[in-house]
């Protein structure tokens, strides 16, 4: 299906086929196409959460029969500061529709466009229930949600550690694959999984340090691989902790494995 958006800043609209985008980009531009003059004026947001689940609701509302029903009812957000494309970008409709729809928290999801840009429609876009479930993340956002579960990857890394097989594949890919986004669902079950904390001295003894320079050279290797601590020992004085698999899948591919000329200190 082909739907019109206007999101080009002084230019022509944009026809876009929507059998194209990531189901949440798809609601976005059927909001931004159902919008006055197919501009992206506002688009209104679900946030899967309740009126009621706001730390300030009742502080506000108080306890009345209306603030109870009121509490029963969806937190709908609505989105309005949406910059368009620059009128000489290269940058496509497609990108822009994908871009702007991960910017979204994952937990909410497109549901209706705009009159005017303080006033939402009321018209559900077609693929709103379809939005819902697409809870993707782009791979920057992806590395923000497994640091804040306590599973933290440098940047340089994550793309190691895929072709290992340790971080978990893109769910699907966006804007012809140049676009990859992972699933929550299974950015969380990495995070969750059972694995060993090694501490920087068995992290330097594995890596085949010895001597007093051992926990040194170990922390200049690691940050060379941009490998980050998940914590440190509970006890004063303690260690930093690395993740055991990913300290063992990064040694593996480690150059220079028969001579060790690496090892050289």
């Amino acid at each position: 299906m082909i739907v019109k958006v206007h999101v080009r800043a002084g230019g022509p609209a944009d026809e876009v086929d929507l059998d194209t985008l990531t189901p949440k980009a798809r609601a976005f531009a059927e909001a931004v196409s159902m919008s006055s003059g197919h501009r992206p004026l506002g688009v209104l947001c679900d946030t899967g959460r309740l009126k009621g689940d706001g730390p300030n609701f009742r502080t506000l509302g108080g306890h009345t029969a209306a603030a109870d029903a009121e509490a029963a009812d969806p937190d709908l957000r609505f989105i309005s500061n949406l910059a368009p494309i620059p009128r000489h970008s290269d940058t496509t409709a497609e990108e822009w529709l994908e871009y702007n729809a991960r910017q979204m928290p994952y937990t909410s999801w497109p549901i209706a466009g705009a009159r005017s840009r303080i006033e939402p429609l009321t018209e559900r876009v077609p693929s709103a229930e379809a939005a819902r479930e697409d809870r993707c993340l782009t791979r920057d956002q992806s590395l923000r949600y497994l640091a804040d579960r306590g599973a933290p990857i440098g940047p340089g890394a994550w793309v190691p550690l895929q072709k290992a097989g340790n971080v978990p594949p893109p769910h699907h890919f966006a804007v012809g694959g140049r676009m990859p986004l992972w699933h929550v669902d299974d950015l969380s079950a990495y995070a969750q999984r059972p694995r060993e904390r090694w501490p920087i001295s068995r992290v330097a003894d594995h890596l085949g340090y010895s001597g007093a320079s051992a926990t040194g050279s170990a922390r200049k290797q690691l940050h060379r691989w941009d490998l980050v601590p998940e914590g440190r020992e509970p006890e004063r004085g303690g260690e930093s902790l690395y993740a055991a698999d990913q300290v063992q899948i990064m040694q593996a591919a480690r150059p220079g494995q028969g001579r060790r000329t690496d090892l050289a200190r």
